[in-house]
């Protein structure tokens, strides 16, 4: 597997984690705040917010 191939395959999988675990939380305080599916939808974005920041600052380090 060449260099640039695990780099993006590392990318992939930090968004596919922060995305799940802000969909999991959406879910979780969605009975909470009477709103499961918007819950859902702000911690999915919010965990894609943080994916890309996480991605970025890694990329920034190596180079």
């Amino acid at each position: 597997m060449s260099k640039k191939k695990k780099e993006k395959s590392r990318q992939q999988g930090t968004y596919a984690l922060c995305i799940t675990a802000g969909l999991i939380l959406g879910l979780g305080l969605g009975p909470a705040m009477d709103n499961v599916v918007v819950t859902m939808i702000v911690g999915g974005i919010a965990g894609a917010i943080a994916a890309y920041f996480i991605n970025q600052k890694a990329t920034n380090k190596r180079h």
